[in-house]
């Protein structure tokens, strides 16, 4: 699954991944997959009312670290990185500012690939990163992903199987959602638009 992101290198149990967004459906599916496969990982959130209640629901979907977007400029990554190797990958789903500070966590020659950016801020990356640690960045699009491998089906084919031997197996299910009547669309909408909402909304007909 990871090494078939562009740029992405082999990881292996033990290594680990940092990704920010990590609350977000596409976070929960990262966290559950490197922890199928014994890969850690380090994920950023921003603050909030609930913080305990979300760091304790990723951690149970098997999250190693959970930490807040401003501690990724302080003293205690270095105390983190006490405890896990720094990470060989960044997966970017917010751009600005927390893709900038992800990149200063990469180990040298690690990847970060972009695949949202929900902050609406340009991905800016420092000088010293490409040259002291000849980090890589790269975007993804799966849409484009699905052209670019349209002719391998055993590439699309074993991304599918192996998802859905997680799922069979207990080990990926799909976000927290909430289900709500057509009729009340206006609510739903209304829900999804507020700060910090955990779970998807679902329009049942």
């Amino acid at each position: 699954m990871f090494n078939a992101l562009p740029f992405a290198c082999e990881l292996i149990p033990g290594d680990t991944v940092i990704q920010n967004a990590a609350n977000s459906g596409v976070g929960q599916a990262v966290i559950q997959i490197a922890a199928a496969r014994g890969i850690q990982t380090i994920n950023v959130v921003r603050d909030r009312p609930d913080l305990t209640q979300l760091i304790d629901r990723l951690k149970a979907m098997g999250a190693s670290h959970v930490i807040k977007e401003e501690t990724l400029r302080r003293h205690e990554m270095k105390e983190l990185f006490k405890t896990c190797p720094r990470p060989k990958l960044a997966l970017n789903g917010v751009g600005g500012k927390s893709a900038t500070e992800l990149l200063r966590h990469l180990q040298v020659g690690g990847s970060m690939v972009t695949y949202g950016g929900m902050a609406k801020q340009p991905v800016t990356v420092p000088v010293s990163a490409l040259i002291f640690k000849n980090v890589k960045v790269k975007g993804f699009w799966v849409t484009q992903w699905k052209r670019t491998h349209s002719q391998d089906e055993g590439a699309l084919r074993g991304m599918l199987d192996e998802l859905c031997s997680l799922i069979r197996q207990g080990k990926l299910t799909a976000p927290a959602c909430s289900e709500v009547g057509l009729q009340d669309f206006r609510k739903a909408l209304d829900t999804a638009m507020q700060p910090f909402t955990s779970a998807k909304q679902v329009l049942v007909v």
